[in-house]
């Protein structure tokens, strides 16, 4: 009874988004795979449990099926309940092999946000006496990434170290529901907001040949120089890439200041295009490297040569980058650049974990309380949220000397305007800390960002912004990076040509800078001009399909609830 429930879960799934068909997808294919194979001197069966009720499939089967695409009777039954297509899909995911350095795969596992994904499949993949499957996973994992030509999901599994495995399928039906409802909750919310945007949109508007693109190069030149930064009390010594534009004898304080704060593992250079593109319009753009949750140090984690991506007191630290480095900049202005640098109205924009640090600058504070109730184990989603778990390892400073450092105010005077894309947010900061920001915010948001949940980091966190001036841009088709952009386009639309994709994806990357470049005109050099570019229609014509843009400047907690209560509405019916 319990596999047929599963069954017409799936079959709900088919009708719905093909998001939510690949999570389920994928939660059974790892249920199988992890199920695949164990130890020679371990139990010759898998048990698969809901409640009382429990069937059991032999190892041997399993194995046949994974080399010659044999079904015995037992894989049978199993088997019946999978489309076609996703049984020729689980077959080539049971034989293709891995190359992955065991060290790296060793560190990821210990680092601590590891350690709570790992907890939490634990769940769901069990030892055979019912207990959270956490440490046999990691054991069997590291000890497969030790053969030297590789390793397949089979060869993870014969290293299982308990005498059985068990998977629990309340816990997995569980998940697929989550998984359901996220993806639904999702999408009702951006057609929510591409609804408010429809709405906005006057008419007469303004048509795309009547305004220039902004997309392409401006003409000022530009350098780029490397700054060393060295912050004596912080112990902290940092570099930022400068690019200032080449303007004949500017005037004092004339040349509009942009800093953009990477994220997590990310480095200066992955926006080296984007300061390009804000400089040949005349604007100074800086580039500072957060040194304790760099590229270089997740590089590090991966060799063995550290034991975590970040450092908790980055939450402090990021922050604390950015105003040291205006203090530097203006320090030097003077001198190096003829005191050219407007530095008493800056922009500080932010993606990820950087889009917390943009925050933090521009006024949010962090709310201890909000945060606590909001990591409570008993409270977390049960679909995966990176950017939750990465802003609960924030509660490992309470208690410390940093305690006191970390809930202070951040806020930068010399930051008039806020831009956070994709930014992790929501629980660190809460309503109480969102609300102190009274500067411009944009805050930019992907429809499908399986790292930093539209719904959760930013849909809410609009609502809590108290700002005069507040905008959310939404790209429909677009996720947390490049790479992960392309892989979620590649499963919403299968047939799409990669070329294409590619292509696609450089507009949309073009796109997003004349947007944000059209915000910097008008707030951070006064021209006022530009703000046709914001205009509903010319958003629109610009983003085609998967990645079109919409624009909204007001969002309330009663709207946001009617679009996903709207949703649970049609589940119920549907179902």
């Amino acid at each position: 009874m319990n596999l047929l429930v599963l069954k017409r879960g799936w079959g709900r799934s088919k009708r719905r988004n093909r998001l939510y068909q690949f999570g389920v997808q994928l939660l059974l294919g790892v249920v199988l795979v992890m199920s695949m194979a164990l130890p020679i001197r371990a139990a010759e069966r898998v048990f698969f449990s809901f409640g009382l009720l429990e069937r059991s499939l032999s190892i041997a089967s399993l194995e046949a099926y994974a080399a010659d695409g044999t079904v015995n009777p037992d894989l049978a039954f199993f088997l019946h309940f999978m489309p076609p297509e996703v049984r020729t899909e689980f077959r080539t995911v049971l034989n293709t092999s891995h190359q992955v350095s065991p060290v790296a795969l060793s560190q990821s596992f210990y680092e601590p946000m590891g350690e709570q994904v790992l907890q939490r499949v634990g769940d769901l993949i069990q030892t055979g006496q019912r207990q959270n499957g956490f440490y046999a996973l990691r054991s069997a994992i590291v000890l497969a990434a030790l053969q030297p030509n590789g390793f397949t999901p089979i060869d993870v599994l014969r290293q299982f170290p308990t005498q059985g495995m068990r998977i629990d399928l309340r816990v997995a039906l569980a998940m697929a529901r989550r998984a359901e409802q996220f993806f639904e909750q999702t999408n009702a919310v951006i057609a929510g907001i591409e609804e408010l945007a429809r709405q906005t949109e006057r008419p007469g508007a303004i048509q795309p040949e009547d305004i220039p693109d902004l997309r392409e190069p401006g003409s000022f030149q530009f350098i780029q120089q490397e700054l060393v930064l060295q912050d004596s009390n912080r112990n902290r010594t940092y570099k930022a890439d400068l690019y200032l534009p080449q303007i004949d004898s500017p005037a004092p304080a004339s040349i509009p200041v942009i800093v953009l704060s990477h994220g997590l593992g990310s480095r200066p250079a992955d926006f080296a295009d984007m300061a390009e593109h804000f400089a040949s319009y005349g604007f100074a753009v800086v580039l500072p490297e957060h040194i304790g949750s760099n590229f270089a140090l997740q590089q590090a984690v991966l060799m063995g040569a550290a034991s975590e991506v970040f450092r908790v007191r980055e939450f402090i630290d990021r922050p604390l980058d950015i105003s040291f480095l205006l203090d530097e900049l203006e320090r030097r202005n003077p001198l190096e650049w003829q005191g050219g640098l407007n530095l008493q109205r800056v922009a500080v924009g932010g993606h990820s974990f950087g889009g917390y640090t943009a925050l933090s600058v521009g006024g949010a504070k962090v709310d201890l309380a909000h945060l606590r109730q909001s990591c409570r184990r008993d409270t977390l989603p049960e679909y995966p949220n990176p950017a939750l778990l990465l802003q609960c390892r924030a509660l490992e400073l309470v208690g410390s000397p940093e305690e006191a450092q970390l809930t202070q105010s951040f806020r930068d005077d010399r930051v008039s305007i806020v831009v956070a894309f994709n930014p992790v947010n929501a629980a660190i900061f809460g309503p109480q800390g969102l609300g102190q920001i009274q500067i411009p915010v944009i805050m930019g948001a992907s429809g499908y960002d399986p790292a930093a949940p539209l719904v959760p980091e930013q849909a809410y966190s609009f609502t809590w912004l108290t700002s005069p001036e507040k905008y959310l841009l939404l790209a429909r088709g677009g996720a947390h990076i490049p790479q992960l952009t392309a892989i979620v386009n590649r499963l919403l639309s299968p047939s799409l040509d990669p070329q294409q994709l590619q292509e696609d994806l450089s507009l949309f990357r073009s796109n997003v800078k004349a947007l944000l470049l059209a915000f910097m005109q008008i707030y951070l050099a006064d021209r006022s001009e530009y703000e046709r570019y914001l205009s509903p229609f010319n958003i629109q014509t610009l983003g085609d399909p998967p990645f079109e843009f919409s624009l909204i400047r007001s969002l309330t907690e009663e709207q946001l609830s009617q679009m996903l209560n709207h949703q649970l509405g049609e589940s119920s019916t549907s179902d």
